[in-house]
């Protein structure tokens, strides 16, 4: 007949056996209130009350009627100098102290006394995982039947969870976002699927220098862009892969990110900006797009024109395609008024043509510089000399 284990959890001298025995096997503390729990149940004792009767008995003190009231009462982490919080939240890396601080308030103010910078936090979210990595930790969460499973990739731990692999992955991550004052360097954000129940969880100002994009739609990335906080944001970077309306383009235009960056890139497989699109990008320092043109003759002078107006432009760089010509790098230095070298070029060599623009009445000037990109289309990247 076997001794039930609730027999146990109410006779002290038997659970203090059951430790005498696992101290006696040399079993290290955690493995022996593990081995604890699994024989008479995880509500048998706490592990701080474990701990105080394994220590004892590493000791040799084997009264099982020692009176506990007479001891002092137990030190907690809150009663550690107030001096050194701050010396344990400094030497924490921002995901360690964005842990401490959810343990309690006076914690919390110490732990966001330190704000977190990041060098890189990248996330990828698609209708079956959802990565993310944070400087070099990286994290991954896969769709598991009803539930999903947890990777920490820097470590060999493997949770199993009955969650959805979205709302378990937030458990991470929405108390990081969340912590005042983030800094990031740069943001990375990959978007491959709808995903109503990631989106409002994510939505929340974030201090990033530099953002990189990625969606499906024009909707779904300016839904992002418009997170984080003007003004802080110098540099960013857009792709979405379903667009069909240049009329969307006006919804990047008009967020205060775009009208306050220094730095734009802006792609689309599926559309390109034309020469009216980029009196936009005149508060810009550096930018790169797509352009096309359905008249090179009319549109290069006026692409050099509008250029040459942007008092903060540094550089830029153009993917043109012109669609009336073939090959687009002839028209392009034609229209500028330019010469194409004569002779033929070296095996493997593109052609490439270098051309300066004296802006009026000013000491400054652009250099042009052509280069073939491919059968339809050319590569022009432009600097202003000082």
């Amino acid at each position: 007949m076997e001794m039930s284990s609730d027999l146990i959890k109410e006779n002290h001298h038997l659970l203090q056996t059951c430790i005498l025995y696992e101290v006696l096997q040399k079993t290290p503390i955690f493995d022996s209130y593990r081995s604890f729990c699994d024989t008479v149940g995880p509500d048998a004792m706490s592990y701080p009350d474990f701990l105080f009767w394994y220590l004892r008995f590493c000791r040799g003190e084997l009264d099982f009627d020692y009176d506990r009231s007479v001891d002092p009462e137990p030190k907690t982490l809150m009663d550690m100098p107030v001096k050194l919080m701050p010396k344990i939240a400094k030497n924490l890396d921002p995901v360690e102290r964005a842990l401490l601080r959810s343990m309690n308030h006076a914690i919390k103010t110490v732990a966001d006394s330190f704000p977190p910078a990041f060098e890189k936090i990248k996330i990828v979210v698609s209708d079956t995982s959802l990565d993310w990595n944070l400087n070099n930790q990286s994290f991954s969460c896969f769709k598991k039947g009803s539930g999903c499973t947890l990777y920490k990739r820097n470590c060999s731990t493997v949770e199993e969870s009955e969650e959805c692999y979205i709302k378990k992955s937030l458990e991470y991550l929405t108390p990081l976002l969340r912590v005042p004052n983030l800094q990031v360097n740069h943001l990375s954000l990959y978007f491959f699927d709808e995903t109503p129940n990631f989106d409002d969880r994510l939505l929340v100002p974030l201090n990033a220098k530099s953002v990189f994009i990625w969606g499906r739609t024009t909707k779904k990335v300016v839904q992002f862009l418009s997170a984080m906080n003007p003004g802080y944001l110098e540099s960013i970077s857009l792709k979405f892969i379903f667009q069909r309306e240049r009329e969307h383009y006006r919804m990047i235009y008009e967020t205060d990110q775009f009208k306050q960056a220094k730095n734009m890139k802006l792609k689309s497989p599926w559309e390109s900006f034309n020469v009216e699109d980029l009196v936009n990008f005149s508060h810009l320092e550096k930018f790169k797009c797509y352009l096309t043109s359905e008249n090179t003759f009319q549109d290069v002078p006026r692409i050099r024109d509008t250029i040459s107006t942007f008092k903060k432009l540094e550089s830029c760089e153009m993917v043109y395609f012109g669609l009336r010509d073939n090959p687009p790098i002839t028209a392009f230095v034609d229209a500028l008024g330019a010469e194409i070298p004569i002779g033929p070029l070296k095996e493997g060599e593109q052609l490439s043509i270098t051309y300066r623009y004296q802006i009026p009445e000013s000491n400054s000037c652009l250099e042009f510089k052509i280069k073939q990109n491919s059968e339809h289309t050319c590569r022009v990247n432009i600097v202003k000399l000082r």
